[in-house]
């Protein structure tokens, strides 16, 4: 079985969970997800992370052109994702929604970060008026954490070979 498998099989398991960490491993690569609830349908989840040793010494070269790619496989989720910021001293990406879902409340948004070291994290945060952000749950279906899980795994696979 592939990982997003193997955690779309643990996600099943842990249905009716109301919080806690949902694990698959696959060879060297492991995905956790900060579940908040799981139906059978989808999740509420805090973080989505991908940890692999792949990355542990990918330059910041290929690490950019991964998140790029990336990106532009994204085209799923409720707001396009581009990358926002480069910081090549801690080798790391962050990507965020370009444009962020805007509304009456302020400001919500997925942020995705790609570090050298070894982890491609996905976080959702809301920004309201006068307030500093903060992390919001967010909800994605087991399907769609499949294809992020894939996605994520493709990234880094472009970043090692890059």
């Amino acid at each position: 079985m592939s990982l997003s498998s193997n955690l779309k099989a643990a996600l099943q398991a842990a249905q009716g969970t109301a919080s806690g960490l949902v694990r698959a491993d696959e060879g060297d690569r492991q995905a956790t997800c900060e579940v908040v609830q799981c139906d059978a349908m989808a999740v509420s989840l805090m973080e989505l992370t991908l940890l692999t040793g792949a990355l542990a010494n990918v330059p910041i070269g290929p690490l950019r052109d991964a998140s790029q790619a990336l990106c532009q496989r994204l085209t799923y989720l409720l707001e396009p994702i581009s990358p926002i910021e480069t910081d090549a001293d801690q080798c790391v990406v962050q990507m965020r929604s370009n444009p962020p879902q805007a509304d009456d409340n302020g400001l919500r948004y997925y942020e995705l970060l790609m570090r050298r070291g070894g982890a491609v994290t996905l976080r959702r945060y809301e920004k309201s008026s006068g307030n500093p952000r903060a992390p919001v749950s967010a909800t994605l279906t087991h399907e769609v954490i499949g294809r992020l899980v894939d996605d994520f795994n493709a990234a880094v696979d472009g970043a090692v070979s890059g």
